[in-house]
């Protein structure tokens, strides 16, 4: 009896292990934020792309993780 074989490429594999997209482009404004506040200059399309980024945030804040105090 012969055995099916499943090949990834090598994209499919990276794919699969890499973070979810919208977590690595959170990262990338959080690394273009920390380089503005560094005072390196960055180009107008990022401070843009950083700017929309952050009023989007504003407008839409995440909920405040409730306290997981204990009552005394």
């Amino acid at each position: 009896m012969q055995r099916l074989r499943y090949k990834c490429s090598p994209q499919e594999l990276r794919r699969r292990d890499y973070p979810d997209i919208r977590d690595q482009l959170d990262a990338m404004v959080k690394l273009a934020v920390a380089l503005r506040e560094q005072g390196i200059l960055l180009p107008d399309d990022v401070v843009r792309w950083v700017e929309h980024c952050q009023a989007v945030k504003r407008k839409y804040p995440k909920p405040e993780a409730p306290t997981t105090e204990k009552p005394a």
